[in-house]
């Protein structure tokens, strides 16, 4: 897996993004790995910083992520491969967020990890 791939984990939640840091750096080598707990925080480190993927959380506090959200992300940062994470109905959510431009979609529940070296694959396939 590539080096230095930069993540930036979007969530309100603590223990998600600590979850996830975890199954970031036992998929990939050396990951760089930053975190925001809000929508507007992860507006600025991504004006300061560039990343490779972006794992937003659609509720979270100062506005939800709603596809509008990944378009207007998008928009500035085309190369940033985005993915989804909310405890939100996947099944309702998925088509809507992946026509805005998001590449995946994590629901937190039992599979995280497998959704997650999925995605990962994906990205370096």
């Amino acid at each position: 897996m590539s080096e230095d791939f930069k993540i930036l984990i979007a969530d309100d939640t603590e223990i998600m993004r600590i979850v996830m840091r975890g199954f970031f750096k036992k998929l990939l080598l050396n990951p760089h790995i930053a975190e925001t707990e809000n929508l507007h925080d992860t507006y600025e480190k991504l004006k300061e910083e560039k990343f490779d993927l972006l794992l937003l959380d659609i509720n979270m506090p100062n506005g939800d992520s709603s596809p509008n959200t990944v378009v207007e992300i998008k928009k500035k940062y085309p190369e940033l491969h985005i993915v989804m994470f909310t405890g939100n109905d996947k099944k309702t959510l998925e088509a809507a967020y992946k026509a805005a431009g998001a590449i995946g979609f994590i629901q937190k529940d039992e599979h995280m990890n497998i959704s997650t070296k999925e995605i990962i694959d994906k990205l370096f396939s």
